[in-house]
């Protein structure tokens, strides 16, 4: 028989564990539409729930599924037992602040900024617009603290780096006419001349494949559901499409698309603002093999010397992949529950008085932390919590022409 048991260096024993409550936030990002509460099946989950308690990690378990097939007719039971797995995901939180103050009473005196207003609303924007390059980093596994070429800071930690797990990330892509090429990391992108990289773009086969990958994913991908309806989300650089608008052939994007889309208001391409069920269609790029495209000039690129660091090593980009010719790009496919942001603390207006009260600065801070979902096996010494693949992210590294 083999028995549950929980040791204590499972990290399942030590942590606090978080009663969750979700709501919708960041309704000025592309974001908005991909956050929910349990049961929306959406890509990212924002848990406040730990606003109110003590401590700087919190840690999530998933259930994995039984195994063997059981018994049938008269089996006995007892003795028979399968032990269950219970996998862990730590989230830790930290600290983000900034602030703006006046440099006195002249400077006050000659213009019309409010540091009290204005301060706060240039505040609001930068709060908003770090929290959506944190999301970025966190599902493309750059992270923002290890010092990854262009991307964040040492000083910033809330991004829990993790780099795209061995079987959750492709690199190549097609031509304009569908011809595709794998290759084993970004350093073969584009070597063999200087065209080379056209035979590494983004398109339709890049969609079919991280769909088809997803599906066959150890756990599958859980979908995101919406009208009754599963589906995976795409995000992609504005480059990426620019390839995916140009795919020539009667198989291609442009030809599909022209074909078989919905005429008229209801096509979802024209990009409604909407409120709830309706929110999903703003800023659709389109809809291909029932995986719903975005797009956001926020997802990494790089060019010819510096590096996506990922799963298997660092590979410097090749030189033909010059600045103001090609780049490679990222982009990401996410199932449901993708990605988790935990508040330690919302974010929190604070002013201050200086010199007699003569001077006036405003500050804005808040602790949380993101992170790709990707679950930890404690073993059956329930000591080794090895990381295992990511949960519901795909990568794809492919080449792009600049404008």
């Amino acid at each position: 028989m083999a028995g549950t048991s929980f040791l204590n260096a499972n990290a399942l024993t030590v942590n606090h564990w978080s009663e969750t409550s979700f709501k919708w936030f960041l309704a000025n990002t592309i974001f908005s539409k991909f956050i929910g509460k349990p049961g929306d099946g959406k890509p990212i989950v924002v848990d406040n729930d730990y606003t109110a308690k003590k401590g700087d990690t919190v840690t999530y378990k998933l259930l994995k599924p039984l195994a063997t097939a059981g018994g049938s007719d008269d089996t006995t039971i007892e003795g028979s037992e399968e032990a269950a797995t219970v996998l862990n995901m730590p989230i830790s939180v930290h600290e983000r602040s900034k602030g703006v103050v006046m440099d006195g009473l002249m400077s006050d005196k000659r213009t019309t900024f409010n540091i009290l207003k204005d301060g706060f609303v240039l505040l609001n924007d930068w709060s908003t617009q770090e929290q959506e390059k944190d999301l970025v980093y966190a599902i493309t596994g750059l992270g923002n603290q290890s010092g990854y070429v262009g991307e964040g800071a040492t000083l910033i930690a809330t991004v829990n780096e993790k780099a795209p797990s061995a079987n959750r990330i492709i690199y190549g892509g097609q031509t304009s006419a569908g011809v595709t090429t794998w290759v084993t990391d970004d350093a073969k992108i584009g070597d063999g001349g200087a065209t080379d990289a056209l035979n590494y773009l983004f398109g339709t086969k890049v969609i079919d494949k991280l769909k088809t990958l997803a599906r066959l994913a150890s756990p599958k991908f859980p979908p995101v559901r919406w009208r009754g309806k599963g589906y995976y989300v795409l995000i992609a650089h504005p480059l990426q499409i620019d390839s995916l608008k140009e795919e020539t052939g009667s198989s291609g994007w442009a030809a599909i698309q022209s074909a078989a889309n919905v005429r008229g208001p209801s096509n979802p391409l024209f990009e409604r603002e909407g409120e709830g069920d309706e929110r999903m269609w703003d800023g659709l790029v389109g809809i291909w093999n029932d995986v719903l495209i975005y797009d956001s000039e926020l997802m990494p690129t790089r060019v010819a010397g510096e590096v996506f660091s990922g799963s298997g090593g660092t590979y410097v980009v090749d030189t033909n992949i010059t600045d103001g010719t090609y780049r490679v790009a990222r982009c990401v496919l996410m199932g449901a529950n993708a990605a988790v942001m935990l508040w330690g603390r919302h974010w929190t207006r604070r002013t201050k008085q200086f010199d007699y009260d003569r001077n006036t600065g405003v500050a804005m801070d808040g602790i949380y932390g993101i992170s790709k979902t990707q679950f930890r096996d404690p073993g059956l010494n329930q000591a080794a919590n090895d990381a295992q693949e990511d949960y519901a992210v795909l990568c794809a590294d492919t080449a792009v022409v600049e404008p």
